[in-house]
């Protein structure tokens, strides 16, 4: 993942500080983490991600609006959540890999790492 920018978006700022750790390991650039979705999406407009680990449910709601506007743009997306992805989302997006809470932040990484073309 060497150089590859990876957005966060965690609200439980201890995973989101593991996460970030782990792909940081991994010469990824992290972008973030954020516990909100307005700034989630303000950070992917300014800063281009190569890959994105979302949590589903964020401090101010569901990711939804986030998740669609990385896939739409061609970013891979791994969810990591404590619920199931939304049906509409799932449906939509059935390759994104979903992982349930608790998940070690190397498996999250390493799920990613193919999708954006790279090694953990």
């Amino acid at each position: 993942m060497r150089g590859a920018r990876i957005l966060v978006a965690e609200d439980n700022m201890l995973v989101a500080m593991d996460l970030a750790a782990e792909l940081e390991a991994c010469d990824a650039e992290v972008i973030g983490p954020f516990a909100r979705i307005g700034e989630a999406l303000t950070a992917a407009a300014e800063h281009s991600p190569d890959g994105a680990i979302l949590d589903v449910n964020l401090l101010d709601g569901e990711v939804t609006p986030l998740a669609e506007k990385l896939l739409a743009a061609g970013i891979p997306v791994v969810f990591c959540t404590g619920v199931a992805l939304p049906k509409d989302l799932r449906g939509r997006y059935p390759d994104s890999p979903v992982f349930i809470k608790p998940t070690p932040p190397e498996r999250l990484a390493e799920a990613l790492c193919p999708l954006i073309g790279g090694a953990a």
